[in-house]
């Protein structure tokens, strides 16, 4: 099997799509991990808010725009 054909069959089946789409599930689950985990040892600054959002806000237009994307990619009639 060639590479284009082994390709092709991933994307065929809408593999590549479900790939990306949970590996930003995890990395969504990660990050909020790690922002309850900072907030718990930093309760008392008043600063932590603003590091969490600093953290998590680019993240979280990566996932919107991967979601945007993959509901798109599986409406979209092939």
């Amino acid at each position: 099997m060639t590479l284009a054909a082994f390709w092709d069959w991933i994307d065929q089946r809408d593999i590549d799509k479900h790939v990306v789409s949970i590996a930003i599930l995890f990395g969504t689950v990660s990050i909020s991990r790690w922002a309850m985990t900072f907030a718990a040892a930093h309760a008392n600054d008043p600063n932590c808010s603003l590091v969490i959002a600093a953290v998590t806000a680019p993240y979280m237009i990566l996932q919107g725009a991967a979601i945007k994307f993959y509901f798109e990619a599986r409406s979209t009639p092939q």
